[in-house]
């Protein structure tokens, strides 16, 4: 008798009275039966919990814990992938579902390739479920593209949406679990970037999951702190040995073009360290931006030196510039 490999499904929830339910029955719809589903509550005040329980399947495992937040989601990933038990992991948030041939469709195309990770179309919704766009538009690019091609895509903008995610659980646990540097409010680029590194990345030209969009303002400390999170992706790349840089630059481009473009990056967290008032902090990072071959991020990196100095911030030039304020 063929024995069929179990998708660990890891849903997070906070909140989610509202699409809890209908994440749960795109589960318990699914056409491929071999699941597991750990839901853990960072600490709702709403209904989640007793919504939750009217779902009676020993499939389901329910933690709830206190709240812990958005600066540690790795965190909560990574004591549900810890209670994880299957060969694969799928990612579904409590406000997101899944059409019901999610798991059937990837776990074929597991079984003909040799990837660590698999992923696929995104449909994002209004707060009622109503598909509104596809992330990415086109898959054409990553469907005949390496993983290197998508790893270079992935230092400057994130296709992959999370609810379409299916990986290997080795993989995973082997490069120490989700990923989430000190200063980033995600987990899942920094995820990809690493999982990328140990094996192929295999993209369906099909929807694989629903994302939510919800209703809500971004504030200013959240635009921020995604302003700052770009860092990360710089000091990724740069920290990859010589072979792998190459390879990810490929033929479009070299190792020192994509060092320029991403000092970009370093521009915009000095901006932040002067909102912050920690002015050795934008120093440093105006220096490194002043590897650009942009001469415009050039010339606003070395204003911004002067700013650092003088202990302003640069909202202002940003302002004049036409550039979204980052101060509010």
């Amino acid at each position: 008798m063929a024995v069929h490999p179990v998708v660990s499904i890891i849903t997070p929830t906070y909140n989610h009275e509202g699409y809890i339910a209908q994440c749960i029955e795109s589960v318990l719809d699914q056409t491929y039966p071999y699941w597991e589903q750990i839901i853990i509550d960072d600490g709702s005040t709403d209904k989640t919990g007793e919504i939750v329980s009217r779902y009676e399947d020993d499939r389901i495992t329910y933690c709830r814990q206190k709240n812990m937040g958005i600066w540690r989601l790795a965190d909560i990933y990574n004591q549900a992938l810890r209670r994880s038990t299957g060969e694969y992991v799928a990612i579904l948030e409590g406000d997101d579902f899944w059409p019901a041939y999610k798991l059937e469709r990837q776990m074929k195309a597991f079984g003909e390739s040799r990837a660590v990770l698999c992923w696929g179309r995104g449909a994002l919704t209004d707060s009622r479920g109503n598909a509104v766009s596809l992330r990415p538009e086109d898959m054409r690019p990553f469907l005949v593209g390496s993983r290197y091609y998508l790893l270079r895509y992935l230092l400057f903008r994130n296709p992959i949406v999370a609810c379409t995610v299916i990986c290997q659980r080795k993989a995973l646990v082997e490069m120490g679990g989700f990923r989430q540097p000190q200063y980033v409010p995600y987990l899942d680029r920094p995820t990809w970037l690493e999982l990328g590194l140990s094996g192929e990345i295999l993209a369906l030209d099909e929807i694989l999951g629903y994302y939510r969009l919800h209703e809500r303002q971004v504030t200013s400390t959240m635009r921020l702190a995604m302003f700052k999170a770009n860092r990360h992706t710089a000091e990724f790349y740069k920290g990859l040995p010589a072979e792998e840089r190459t390879a990810i630059a490929g033929q479009e481009c070299e190792p020192r073009v994509l060092d320029a473009r991403l000092a970009d990056y370093y521009y915009y967290f000095g901006r932040a360290c002067l909102i912050e008032e920690n002015w050795s902090g934008a120093r440093e990072n105006f220096q490194k931006a002043m590897a650009s071959k942009s001469p415009k991020t050039k010339v606003k990196a070395a204003v911004g030196m002067i700013c650092g100095l003088c202990r302003k911030n640069l909202e202002w030039l940003a302002e004049m510039l036409n550039e979204p304020r980052m101060d509010g």
